[in-house]
């Protein structure tokens, strides 16, 4: 077993946002086929418009914000979970203007 805390001292920005990913904190030598990140998004703020050749999953785990895809926008709160596929753009921005809105990034080929 292994614990480790989560909190904003390990966290980077990457695509306009907080970026922790989760598998770099594992110990040597566990590997896995797939990555995994806990992102949070500052009030006002959003996750760069972006696409990957992965496959990826979200899962909101609080906030609310304006989900898009491909062109498409939706607002979403509570538990909400999205699929992205490979080479879709996509972006999420916060529109509270007080909580941070946070959620897991699950990706593989």
């Amino acid at each position: 077993m292994y614990t480790k805390l989560i909190d904003r001292s390990i966290m980077r920005e990457e695509y306009g946002v907080l970026v922790c990913r989760l598998l770099e904190h594992l110990p040597q030598p566990v590997t896995t086929g797939f990555g995994t990140s806990i992102v949070e998004v500052v009030p006002g703020g959003a996750v760069d418009l972006h696409s990957h050749h992965e496959h990826e999953l979200w899962v909101l785990i609080s906030g609310s914000g304006l989900f898009e895809a491909d062109g498409e926008t939706t607002p979403v709160n509570g538990a909400t979970l999205f699929y992205i596929a490979p080479h879709q753009l996509h972006a999420i921005r916060n529109t509270d203007p007080e909580i941070s809105l946070k959620f897991l990034s699950i990706w593989w080929d």
